[in-house]
C-alpha cells in the first residue's frame, strides 16, 4: 500500500511539463514505471516489478487528479482497446494462470499499440495515440515486463 502512495507523489512534478501522447520511463522503488500523458493530463501507468520483491504485482492505473483507478481481482473499472482491435482488462493480480497470461497479454499488446483507448467503468475516458519512433524507442520495452 505505501508503493500506492508514494508512486503518485513521484510523479507530480512530471506531469506539468508532460507532452501528450508520449511514453516515458523511470525507475524507482524497484519497479520500471512506464507512463503516458493525454491532453488532460490524465495519465496511464504501467508498472513492472523490477526487483522490488516477489510480494509486489505488476500494475496498471489510471490518475485524474487526485484519484487513482486500479482493478482488483474483484473489481475491474479499466480496460482498454488496443489498435481498434484488441480488448483487455488489466489484471488485479498475477498469482493465478489467468492473471499471469492477461498480464503477458496486456504487455505485449500496449508495447506496440499505436492507439490505446481507456474505458472505465465501460465508458471511454481518453485516448493516446503514442508516435511510432516513441513507440519504438520506450513503449516497446514494456513487453520486457512479461511474467
Amino acid at each position: 500500500m505505501k508503493k500506492l502512495i508514494l508512486l503518485p507523489l513521484l510523479f507530480t512534478c512530471a506531469s506539468a511539463w508532460a507532452v501528450p501522447n508520449i511514453w516515458d520511463s523511470e525507475f524507482g522503488q524497484g519497479n520500471m514505471n512506464y507512463y503516458i500523458y493525454d491532453a488532460k493530463d490524465r495519465l496511464l501507468r504501467i508498472s513492472c516489478n523490477s526487483g522490488a520483491g516477489l510480494d509486489y504485482d505488476p500494475y496498471v492505473t489510471l490518475e485524474i487528479g487526485n484519484k487513482t483507478y486500479q482493478n482488483t481481482d474483484s473489481k475491474y473499472p479499466l480496460s482498454l482497446l488496443l489498435d481498434n482491435k484488441t480488448a483487455i482488462s488489466p489484471p488485479g493480480s498475477t498469482g493465478s494462470v489467468r492473471g499471469s497470461n492477461s498480464w503477458n497479454k496486456l504487455v505485449k499488446g500496449i508495447s506496440k499499440a499505436r492507439r490505446i483507448d481507456v474505458y472505465l467503468n465501460n465508458k471511454k475516458l481518453t485516448t493516446f495515440t503514442p508516435p511510432k519512433p516513441n513507440i519504438d524507442e520506450v513503449a516497446i520495452e514494456i513487453a520486457d515486463c512479461s511474467i
